[in-house]
């Protein structure tokens, strides 16, 4: 199935919001971004055995928690090794969140804010990607938390000797894979024709046009060979079908139909009972090396490896899919994220790192997709304020967030007036404000700022909710906020870095004054990357989700450039909503799961 998880196109003046970023415009096949392949390796009467379940793609066992509300055991902490106070920071957040043991990830990264292409795709992807298909986390992970001494952001791949003659042999095989499979497509759609005159085909001929043509006639016959009534009609139409379609069905899809009809087959003999476990062993085989060579995508020869293997045992799509990815990957314009944005997409393959992507966690995004992994950050300008922030989270869910709610509108008259998408941000801010007011018992406390400037030093005190903007990488320290505040401000450049002691962004400022859970950009990422404030603040009052859920099921990109900065599980309005569900607008309600 084709993955909807494209990058918006157009490029967006600094803090601009249009529907380009939300239209998840064109397609991501599932086969590029996340697996080639899965086979099945269960099959009746044939064991499974401990090595079956190690070998089952990263993604995979994603999927198994994806369903459950977040908890302490669906955690992975990850340091670096050469920071030894975040490895303390992270044994101090196990011990007070009840994290299971094991669960400490430390990856060999020098310390600073910033992260090569090269290391992340050499040193961050194999290893997270090895530790979540250990045996013992498998199906159990679904939010990595990175610590104080990780970096904050992956730099945008720099080209490199042999990229222009690697992606020029992608591109003239890409064109020869084209060329070598629309006869075999068309020789199905001439077989559904003659099958059922009013088959149709559709037009294309790119990869995925050609894959809908072949599908589509496919269906076609699977519904024609079932209106059959005549047995041996029936036969001799299978048997055509198979000739036509077995070319596209690729050798591991075969041996797999195989090792499914010999298992299931309870009158099977002893041989071929062995024989279907003889397939599993080699499907499970080439399943490990698959997922090992994509681990290593950053290698040349990793790649031409399993560009050779994808080609000899795959189906045809999915090796034609696999070189639209590869040569993707070569195209890094303005390509640098923030670290944890991208270790989101941990599970994914050779995706497009130009720009940005749809995510596909935010509530309002549809269609298949490869599995996302949560991230948060518990970081701060200080081991001691990253400590604070643990206790303060774990301490005021207890008994519940109180305190004011701010929301400092306005930003579109500081930037201009006349701009529509600008007027539209500050709207949200508006919306949340005027849903608070009318359905929470909270209402008294919000104060709603809407003139062009933002709120003067110490403004307002005991804040538990901030938003506002647009004072761009200079923090003015508005509010006063209470233990286990939560808040952010819009703009462009507010996490470039949260331990140099002379960085003004707001996100550092926000935690030197004690607030427990910011988010932020390290470089410009456009004004469509930033949660909407009517979205994001109703869903936490609710106090359905935690925050790790909250951010995820409303920030609007990937691969891009906004960090959350806070414990994953805080749930501040947990023993104490400030909203109820029923009161959510419609298509919120649905984030919550109603």
């Amino acid at each position: 199935m084709p993955g909807q998880c494209a990058r918006a196109s157009p490029e967006m003046p600094p803090g601009s919001r249009t529907k380009a970023t939300r239209s998840r415009a064109g397609t991501c096949p599932h086969a590029v971004c996340f697996s080639f392949w899965a086979p099945a390796i269960t099959i009746r009467r044939v064991k499974s055995t401990p090595r079956a379940s190690h070998l089952v793609v990263v993604a995979l066992s994603l999927l198994a928690s994806a369903a459950r509300a977040l908890d302490a055991g669906q955690l992975l902490l990850i340091v670096n090794k050469n920071v030894p106070e975040g490895l303390e920071i992270a044994r101090h957040y196990a011990k007070a969140r009840a994290v299971p043991d094991g669960r400490i990830l430390a990856l060999d990264l020098p310390p600073g804010d910033d992260c090569s292409f090269d290391l992340y795709e050499t040193r961050v992807l194999p290893e997270v990607r090895k530790a979540l298909a250990d045996p013992k986390l498998a199906g159990t992970v679904s939010c990595a938390v990175t610590f104080y001494g990780m970096p904050l952001r992956v730099l945008a791949r720099p080209a490199a000797p042999g990229d222009a003659a690697e992606r020029a042999g992608l591109e003239a095989d890409l064109a020869k894979f084209v060329v070598d499979i629309e006869p075999v497509v068309a020789s199905v759609e001439a077989l559904a024709r003659r099958s059922d005159p009013a088959f149709a085909p559709i037009a294309g001929s790119t990869v995925d046009h050609l894959a809908a043509r072949a599908e589509a006639a496919a269906r076609a016959l699977s519904k024609r060979l079932a209106a059959v009534q005549d047995e041996q009609a029936r036969e001799t139409l299978a048997g055509l079908v198979a000739k036509a379609v077995d070319p596209l069905v690729g050798k591991a899809n075969l041996a797999e139909r195989r090792m499914a009809a010999l298992g299931n087959d309870p009158k099977a003999a002893p041989a071929e009972i062995a024989e279907a476990e003889k397939i599993r062993t080699e499907l499970l085989a080439l399943r490990a090396r698959i997922d090992d060579l994509q681990s290593r995508r950053g290698d040349p020869a990793a790649r031409r490896e399993l560009r050779d293997l994808a080609r000899a045992e795959l189906a045809p799509f999915d090796y034609g899919r696999m070189l639209i990815g590869m040569t993707n990957y070569f195209n890094a314009t303005d390509g640098q994220a923030a670290f944890d944005n991208e270790l989101a997409l941990v599970g994914w393959n050779y995706y497009p790192r130009a720009k940005w992507l749809g995510n596909p966690l935010n509530h309002k995004f549809h269609g298949s997709f490869p599995t996302v992994l949560m991230t948060m950050r518990i970081d701060g300008p200080t081991p001691a304020a990253c400590r604070a922030l643990i206790d303060a989270s774990v301490q005021v869910e207890k008994t519940g967030l109180t305190g004011k709610i701010v929301l400092d509108a306005g930003g579109n008259l500081q930037i201009d007036p006349s701009n529509r998408v600008y007027k539209a941000y500050d709207d949200t801010i508006r919306r949340c404000a005027e849903l608070i007011r009318a359905k929470s018992p909270l209402a008294a406390d919000v104060v709603l700022d809407e003139k062009k400037e933002v709120l003067p030093r110490g403004a307002v005190k005991d804040v538990a909710l901030y938003c506002g903007w647009y004072a761009v990488r200079n923090y003015n320290a508005p509010c006063a906020f209470v233990p286990g505040a939560v808040g952010y401000h819009i703009g462009s450049f507010e996490l470039v870095s949260l331990r140099n002691p002379g960085e003004p962004g707001w996100c550092r400022g926000l935690m030197l004054d004690g607030i427990a859970a910011t988010l932020g950009p390290e470089a410009e990422p456009f004004l469509a990357a930033f949660p909407e404030a009517d979205e994001f603040f109703p869903l936490l009052l609710t106090g359905k989700l935690t925050l790790a859920e909250v951010y995820w099921k409303t920030t609007p990109l990937a691969s891009w450039r906004i960090t959350m900065v806070g414990d994953p599980l805080y749930t501040p309005y947990k023993a104490r909503p400030g909203l109820k569900v029923e009161d959510l607008p419609a298509a919120l309600r649905g984030a919550v799961g109603h």
